[in-house]
């Protein structure tokens, strides 16, 4: 077990430092990572994960929590593994939040006494676009799982819709989606 902590460890710490624009940014990585190469989770059930992250208070990257209860083993018929499930939990919320905290610590300090400088303005401005392409790259590996048909890619057509162009609740539109996928889909 020690050494799978050791992996989530540096997996998410490694992610937390590469996350520019939020957690959103280092989802298809993490999927690729924590489905792909170590299997903990398949690409289905990390989708559904990132859901109820997003459907849960507090920040997406509470997802790394249930990836590391997975990957410990906790999952339905296996709840004699709560403990390491508990402590693989905790260990990757805090390898996901604390080093990118302790580096936004270091450069606040130095952002505010260099603002201004040509190329703090020129860092700033090439982070915005490569910043939306990870946020496109996530929303695209989260679509091409969760869109399997073609009920589905209305549901997804009509969220974006309202999120875009209306002030609905997306935590109201996804149980309403919700709903339907439990009446309709099965």
């Amino acid at each position: 077990m020690a050494d799978l902590y050791l992996t989530l460890a540096e997996l998410f710490s490694s992610l937390s430092l590469s996350a520019f624009g939020g957690g959103n940014t280092i989802l298809p990585t993490m999927e690729q990572v924590a489905a792909g190469k170590y299997h903990w989770l398949t690409s289905e059930q990390f989708v559904d994960f990132f859901s109820l992250s997003k459907a849960a208070p507090g920040p997406t990257t509470l997802l790394v929590e249930l990836i590391g209860m997975k990957a410990a083993g906790f999952s339905d018929g296996h709840h004699f593994l709560w403990m390491p499930a508990i402590v693989a939990a905790l260990i990757s919320v805090v390898a996901i939040f604390v080093p990118s905290s302790l580096l936004l610590i270091f450069v606040a300090h130095f952002w505010e006494k260099w603002r201004g400088a040509p190329w703090q303005i020129a860092a700033q401005k090439a982070l915005m676009p490569i910043t939306c392409g990870l946020v496109l790259a996530s929303t695209w590996m989260v679509a091409e799982t969760a869109i399997n048909g073609w009920l589905t890619g209305v549901m997804a057509f009509i969220a974006l819709l309202l999120i875009l162009y209306t002030k609905f609740n997306p935590v109201a539109i996804m149980a309403v989606a919700g709903v339907i996928s439990w009446l309709v889909i099965k």
